[in-house]
């Protein structure tokens, strides 16, 4: 009897045993952590975002940024201008009133992380309103595509560089009465009443070239700044006559997204951009322009946006050059 109690114990010890080396050997169950909350970045193009900052698009400030994106935008301008334009033995002088319209379509397309390629269509006219500014100004219509490319290098998770080429060609007409009219009566005080259809009517053909450096920067989520410096090789045939020249335009464009900060989806931006020739000045002009935009910044995929720039240039190589040109452009551009 004690022998049967004794092996029923060892029985017992050895069982109790084994079912603890059993539960040892089991590796230990591991939590799985629950889902975080969604942030509301997962989706945010990144291609556009440093440090947090969703930067708003320059309509005159290239950046470093690669990205997918569609743009089409509408643009309106409307300038004044002041200048002496003589007609045979009339000189018109005083104010010229000019309007003008004009589109833009891009899509840019950006693959292998840092890099981009983009295309884009243009068109605009401008065009005197009133009896004398149609003299004068006449009416200018122009149509173009460009093709570019982007590469760009991140130094830091708040700042890019990126250089960037791009290739434009723009064939236009031009049609102003005074110059028509001038070059007949000038033909006819020689005694050779002739009528030259290259002095109302002009052909232009521009090829522009345009490598540029760029970087775009964010200190602070809320605020994003770029500046693009860029110099510009034109060639162009106006009026029977071959042109070229050369040219350098410094840019820089600061933002400000108050959606980053608060809870007004409104975003708004300041850009200047200066181009000066080198030589050749008969093919390029000195051009400035200094404005401001703002944008809904609701919705990460979109910038959707008015911006007014003042622009200096002669609208007509025999007016003066003025800041009083005033371009609106309202437009979009999704990106994805």
């Amino acid at each position: 009897m004690l022998n049967r109690v004794a092996m029923m114990a060892i029985l017992s010890l050895v069982t109790t045993r084994a079912a603890l080396a059993g539960e040892e050997s089991e590796p230990p169950a591991i939590a799985t952590p629950a889902p975080s909350a969604s942030t509301g970045t997962e989706e945010m193009p990144t291609g556009r975002v440093l440090n947090g900052h969703v930067f708003m698009p320059s309509a005159i400030v290239p950046g470093a940024l690669t990205t997918t994106s569609y743009d089409t935008h509408l643009v309106l301008a409307y300038g004044t201008t002041t200048g002496s334009f003589k007609v045979g033995d009339r000189v018109f002088a005083g104010t010229y009133t000019y309007a003008g319209v004009g589109a833009n379509l891009a899509y840019e397309y950006a693959f292998l992380r840092y890099f981009s390629a983009r295309l884009g269509i243009n068109e605009q006219i401008y065009s005197g309103v009133d009896g004398k500014s149609a003299i004068t100004v006449g009416t200018t219509a122009s149509a173009g595509g460009s093709l570019g490319m982007t590469a760009s290098l991140p130094l830091s998770d708040s700042l890019r560089v990126g250089f960037l080429f791009d290739a434009a060609i723009a064939p236009g007409l031009a049609l102003t009465i005074g110059n028509g009219i001038r070059t007949i009566i000038d033909s006819c005080n020689q005694g050779n009443c002739t009528v030259n259809t290259g002095g109302i009517f002009s052909v232009n053909h521009a090829l522009v070239l345009q490598p540029a450096l760029a970087a775009s920067w964010a200190p602070w989520r809320p605020l994003g700044l770029t500046a693009n410096t860029a110099y510009m090789f034109v060639t162009q045939k106006r009026g029977g006559v071959n042109y070229s020249g050369q040219a350098v335009s410094l840019a820089a464009a600061a933002d400000y997204d108050f959606h980053a900060i608060s809870k007004v989806p409104i975003g708004l931006e300041l850009e200047f951009a200066w181009t000066a020739p080198l030589q050749g000045k008969e093919g390029i002009q000195h051009v400035g322009d200094l404005g401001g935009g703002i944008f809904y910044t609701g919705r990460e995929h979109l910038a959707l946006g008015l911006q007014v720039i003042s622009r200096q240039f002669a609208v007509q190589p025999d007016l003066k050059s003025t800041w009083g040109t005033f371009l609106m452009s309202i437009g979009l551009r999704y990106y994805w």
